[in-house]
């Protein structure tokens, strides 16, 4: 019996250190993300590429109309800087509306924002052209001559 009972709590002890020698490792293991896994900080030559096509300035016009009044064109141009910035104007029969803000890139559409409250300007970038986005992610008139789109300079 006392023999029985010394295998047994020796059979115990030996399953006790084995198991604190493998929660040890798994403590003591870092796994350390390869470079690939990881988000890259720093942006890459394609993503700084794609910017740098995109700054300058672009202009065109948009045919304008309010419930009761004639068809206007509007005159408008954005230009897109480095830093995220840009400067956005409209110019009307009523005036000029002047804006500036924050840009941002998401694969092919362009989004202009004065500040996070407000609406953005959506573009699609195409050859060199931003053609105006509608709320519903659409290009405007894609097949009209050179409405809702505007061209580098």
């Amino acid at each position: 019996m006392k023999r029985s009972v010394a295998v047994i709590l020796l059979f115990l002890l030996g399953v006790f250190f084995s198991q604190c020698k493998d929660s040890k490792e798994v403590e003591q293991t870092i796994e350390v993300p390869t470079p690939s896994e990881q988000g890259s900080i720093t942006p890459t030559e394609e993503e700084v590429e794609e910017k740098e096509v995109i700054y300058g300035t672009y202009a065109g016009k948009f045919p304008w109309t309010e419930e009761g009044e004639d068809m206007e064109i509007l005159q408008v141009s954005a230009q897109i800087k480095e830093g995220n910035k840009y400067v956005y104007r409209v110019i009307s029969s009523t005036g000029t509306h002047h804006e500036e803000g924050e840009w941002e890139l998401e694969q092919d559409r362009l989004y202009l924002r004065e500040d996070e409250y407000s609406a953005a300007h959506a573009f699609l970038v195409k050859e060199g052209k931003l053609y105006f986005l509608d709320s519903e992610g659409d290009v405007v008139n894609e097949h009209e001559s050179g409405d809702y789109i505007l061209v580098k300079k």
